[in-house]
């Protein structure tokens, strides 16, 4: 039997330690990479939907769908007037207030000035969903939701949304959404710019998946209570 020096042995664990560490580098630097800087204040700054005016095309409804658009009516319908919102969509949508958004390992959290909404996300497995939904407030409107990162940007995956509308502001008011809605919002920062894009899949409103678009720029303003009243919100009118 062929004899090895001592050396050897130490030049091969040194070496293989020396590719590990080298390989967990390069993986750490990966993930790093892949983890989009979101945290900061934000506040809103433009959107459309599928035109570029941020018009809904009628066909992409279902007579469903249709039918329960027609049907809205503010004074009864709107859940802001509860002190209820209606949707993450029609959170992200408001204009003027502010989002202060925080990155951990293990979970992102946005804080927003609408209706004082404190939104912890676990980060979990996209395949093997490894973490429990999250749920804020026990809104049955606002789903349960968790999170990963996905080539440099952050996605939010929401179900089990209760029936209701995604938007109760400007033309979009009234726009359903049924208990089978899904929602995938993607967030990313290119530049100075955060772009915040809402997929909804619901076979029930929908004939296809309908998606906004929503752009937020950084600002010094901070995060301010919003401290909504019920009984003051039942008395105001929307504007539109």
């Amino acid at each position: 039997m062929k004899k090895y020096p001592i050396t050897s042995f130490l030049l091969l664990f040194f070496l293989l330690d020396s590719y590990s560490k080298i390989t967990i580098l390069k993986l750490t630097l990966a993930d790093e990479t892949n983890v989009p800087p979101l945290s900061g204040n934000w506040i809103r700054g433009d959107f459309v939907g599928l035109g570029e005016s941020g018009d809904i095309d009628p066909g992409i409804l279902t007579q469903e769908g249709r039918r329960r658009w027609d049907a809205y009516n503010f004074k009864v319908d709107d859940p802001s007037y509860k002190c209820i919102p209606a949707s993450w969509t029609r959170v992200w949508l408001n204009p003027n207030v502010v989002v202060k958004i925080s990155q951990t390992d293990d979970e992102v959290r946005l804080k927003y000035e609408f209706m004082d909404l404190d939104r912890v996300i676990p980060l979990g497995d996209p395949v093997n969903q490894s973490v429990e939904r999250f749920n804020t407030k026990g809104i049955p409107t606002l789903g349960y939701s968790f999170a990963w990162y996905e080539a440099g940007t952050l996605v939010i995956d929401t179900i089990n949304i209760s029936r209701g509308y995604i938007s109760t502001i400007a033309d979009w008011a009234g726009l359903p959404q049924s208990r089978f809605m899904h929602t995938v919002e993607r967030i990313s920062k290119p530049k100075d710019i955060l772009n915040i894009e809402i997929t909804h899949n619901d076979p029930i409103i929908f004939n296809q998946p309908f998606i906004v678009k929503i752009s937020y720029a950084p600002t010094d303003y901070r995060l301010m209570k919003y401290n909504c009243d019920p009984e003051e919100a039942s008395i105001v009118e929307p504007n539109f």
